[in-house]
């Protein structure tokens, strides 16, 4: 397929793997590509508002928002055995949805021969969707509609997000920090961090890692906070107005916020265990429950 617009190409030093990946993708329009060794470069012109998908085995994913219409990608893989495949949609012009895969060539390649590390610089407004088994994810300054990014032993770290995100590992610990929009947060074994947050709405679940909030609570905002064996700390300044509902079955509540205590909902646990009042005027809703852990509450 001949080019429907020019390229550039950048001097390389390319093993015969990467040449083949670099050779295949002068046959894609608008894109820009470089190779280095088994380091790949490419730039596709996107659409507004593209949606960008990465699936990956193992490795690790950055991902970044900038201000021009274009999405930026950096791989690089360890194994010849390995490529990474992408695929724009439409095939020609500015591209409404580009998407990334790890391919492994030889099915006996396994542990870190399958590693595939990615850089992506992606227009503020992408919608995200990424899958990264056994890697890590990072995304930085993004203002997507919708995001979700999955993982099953790597750790997430998405900071300074506006829009809907949603993230999930299995055993990997996750951290939001500076998040406006709608979160949610799960995960069975990791821990769960989120720090100065603007969300209107914030929905987290831990099996028995451990929860930690550090912020204020927004006007309106509504925060529903569960785990089942782990510990939950929450940190806010004494100027957080919220109404709180806290209980624990079979663990502790600790708290210093001096709460106004309203009627207890129906079927009340002990005093010791559960907590249902307001902090000055409560505009925000907090939810916090917990099987067995403790729950403690605090000022910063």
């Amino acid at each position: 397929m001949a080019d429907r617009q020019q390229q550039k190409t950048i001097k390389t030093t390319a093993t015969p793997f990467a040449l083949g990946i670099f050779l295949c993708s002068l046959a894609l329009p608008g894109i820009v590509v470089a190779a280095d060794g088994n380091r790949i470069e490419k730039t596709f012109e996107v659409a507004p508002n593209p949606r960008v998908t990465v699936s990956n085995a193992r490795g690790q994913i950055l991902i970044r928002g900038w201000d021009k219409q274009q999405v930026h990608i950096v791989y690089s893989v360890i194994s010849p055995r390995v490529e990474v495949d992408s695929d724009v949609i439409p095939p020609s012009g500015p591209a409404d949805k580009v998407h990334f895969s790890t391919h492994i060539l030889d099915p006996l390649v396994s542990g870190k021969d399958q590693t595939a590390d990615y850089s992506l610089d992606v227009p503020m407004g992408t919608d995200l969707e990424i899958r990264d088994t056994l890697g890590s994810v990072k995304i930085d300054k993004l203002q997507g509609d919708d995001t979700t990014v999955e993982t099953v032993g790597g750790a997430i770290v998405v900071s300074d997000f506006t829009g809907h995100l949603f993230v999930r590992s299995i055993g990997g610990n996750i951290d939001v920090i500076r998040a406006a929009g709608r979160v949610e947060a799960y995960s069975i074994t990791g821990d769960l961090h989120f720090v100065s947050p603007t969300t209107s709405k914030l929905r987290a679940t831990t099996t028995s890692g451990r929860i930690v909030f550090e912020g204020d609570f927004p006007d309106g905002g509504d925060y529903s906070l569960s785990e089942y064996s782990g510990d939950m700390e929450i940190i806010c300044p004494p100027s957080a107005s919220f109404e709180l509902n806290a209980k624990t079955d079979r663990g502790k509540l600790e708290n210093e916020m001096p709460i106004t205590i309203r009627h207890q909902p129906a079927t009340p646990l002990s005093s010791a265990n559960s907590l249902f009042g307001t902090h000055l005027s409560g505009k925000a809703t907090v939810n916090l429950k917990s099987f067995s852990g403790t729950i403690r509450i605090r000022q910063r």
